[in-house]
């Protein structure tokens, strides 16, 4: 049974020390929903869906969750087994496939995550910064098919993309850059070609993406 109260004094969450609560930390601030007392996940991966449901269902009764599926008319529904019971079907022209919403109320959890968010740069473990640098390639992240070409990561605005080319720069690598697409509106990462195997290497372990290649990027699909 998780946690029914959500007290922030005891705190959730071991970004600092657990490579999972780490990966879950970078995976949301790829790919994370929040309102004013809500925590969650958007994505058209439902192994991304079910991993950060299974993180929400150590801490909640799965009768907390809730989960909104959005899709056009085209699209056949399908429900992912998760467990929740508070599920709602949304209309999204924008769907190519169904795209998936998980969340809980939580304003104790929302709190812990923002406040790690900004600390995430000052990761001191290499392996809780490779952790979390593997949940923001598997939410925004690109690669070439042969592991060296065009590793980027896409950020919402200048300041996380810098702080996690700081952060790369504390485990070794020299070669990032940091660019900005207007037409995307979207600041991106790159990791040189000549770094690219020592990343991919270094994430692996973590990253569910790159040991299932077959998944998406969300980004690459939808825009809720």
């Amino acid at each position: 049974m998780g946690n029914t109260v959500g007290n922030s004094s005891a705190g959730f969450c071991k970004f600092s020390s657990n490579p999972q609560h780490a990966y879950i930390l970078g995976l949301w601030c790829a790919d994370g929903y929040h309102r004013t007392s809500s925590i969650g996940l958007s994505n058209v991966n439902e192994a991304l869906i079910a991993t950060f449901t299974s993180f929400l269902t150590r801490l909640f009764p799965v009768e907390r969750l809730k989960l909104k599926i959005y899709l056009n008319k085209d699209i056949v529904l399908k429900i992912p087994n998760l467990g929740i019971q508070d599920i709602k079907q949304l209309y999204s022209a924008k769907a190519r496939q169904p795209a998936y919403q998980v969340y809980v109320n939580s304003r104790p959890l929302l709190a812990e995550f923002r406040s790690a968010k900004l600390l995430a740069k000052a990761f001191g473990s290499p392996e809780i910064a490779y952790a979390y640098l593997a949940g923001r390639f598997d939410g925004d992240g690109t690669v070439g098919k042969d592991l060296r070409r065009d590793l980027r990561i896409s950020y919402t605005t200048n300041a996380e993309a810098e702080a996690d080319k700081t952060l790369l720069e504390k485990l070794g690598f020299r070669l990032c850059k940091v660019y900005y697409y207007r037409t995307s509106v979207a600041y991106v990462l790159y990791v040189s070609r000549l770094e690219a195997r020592q990343f991919i290497e270094n994430i692996l372990p973590y990253s569910l993406r790159l040991q299932n290649p077959v998944l998406e990027s969300r980004r690459d699909l939808i825009a809720i």
